[in-house]
């Protein structure tokens, strides 16, 4: 197979994967986890303050609730880093790329802070964040090794 026809198909399966893991990940976010409606709102705007509360109180926590929050919460956006730029060029640059997931991640916590349906933390917002650059370094590295064709920024 030729290097065009392989890249042209793994824009294709990228397209697949991004509409797939973006519904998927929807469904999390607003519909997930048992998620239901609460009766109040709840929201952090302290940077830090829930990341160093699970971290320090780790032995109130249930082991699978300290893994979601501290770990889920990055990886589940490692995709992103780097689906995006493989099928958005505007995207490849990592400044672009992170302004692009802060404007989406304050839009996310919004909604689930209107919604009643997840609380708004700054926290989460960081750690979505950090999956979606840890994706990015990964999407560099498969450039580098000509695994996918992009710009080395």
């Amino acid at each position: 197979m030729s290097t065009a026809r392989f890249h042209q198909r793994l824009r294709v399966a990228a397209w697949f994967l991004f509409t797939g893991y973006s519904s998927f990940m929807i469904y999390l976010l607003f519909f997930g986890f048992s998620r239901a409606n609460r009766t109040d709102r709840m929201y952090n705007i302290i940077p830090f303050k829930t990341i160093a509360n699970y971290i320090q109180e780790y032995h109130h926590y249930n082991f699978g609730i300290w893994v979601i929050n501290l770990f889920g919460n990055v990886g589940a956006f490692i995709p992103f880093g780097i689906l995006i730029p493989m099928l958005f060029p505007r995207y490849i640059k990592r400044l672009h790329l992170a302004s692009l997931f802060v404007l989406v991640l304050t839009a996310v916590e919004s909604l689930q802070f209107i919604g009643k349906v997840g609380s708004f933390d700054i926290d989460d917002i960081l750690l979505n964040l950090l999956g979606v650059m840890i994706g990015r370094g990964c999407f560099s590295l498969m450039v580098w090794l000509g695994l996918v064709k992009g710009a080395r920024k």
